[in-house]
Order: structure tokens, then sequence, then C-alpha cells
């Protein structure tokens, strides 16, 4: 079983998806290595998926929803389960 994700890691994450073009292209190519790049040392990490996204929402999708994932997030058990990051343009 993964741990959730910390606060700060969901706040860090959520604010890089929706403004860094290259952290975006970091994520989807390895969710993971991306996360954990973000430095906040969280365990929570330590599960999420390795393989490539192949889609990813808009910036401004991810900052329109932003409260939506965030409460997602911090709810999952799985936090990349069943949450996708694909949201309707």
């Amino acid at each position: 079983m993964s741990n959730p994700l910390s606060e700060a890691t969901v706040d860090a994450l959520l604010d890089r998806l929706a403004e860094d073009d290259a952290f975006r292209t970091a994520f989807m190519a390895n969710p993971k290595t991306a996360t954990e790049s973000l430095g906040t040392q969280d365990p929570g990490t330590a599960t999420l998926p390795t393989a490539p996204i192949p889609r990813l929402a808009s910036k401004d999708a991810i900052r329109r929803s932003r409260a939506a994932l965030r409460q997602r997030l911090l709810a999952a058990r799985a936090p990349f389960e069943p949450i996708s990051f694909q949201l309707p343009e």
C-alpha cells in the first residue's frame, strides 16, 4: 500500500504542472522522478508510477481545477489512481 502525498508535495506538484513546461514534460516521461525532483523528501513518492503518461491536462485546466485536484490527491490512498491528470478541456 502506498503512502498519500504530503500537502507540501501536492501543492508543489500542482504549482509546477500549472506553470512549468519543462516540469510537465519530465512528469509525463516519469511521474515518480519528476515528483521526487520537487525536493519535498516525501515518502509518499516511493510508490508513484514510473511509466510515461501519454496525455496531461493543459496548464489552464489544472489551474481551474486545482482545488478539486488537490482535494483528491490528498485523500487518495494511491495518489495517482484513478487520477490521471486528464481533465476535459
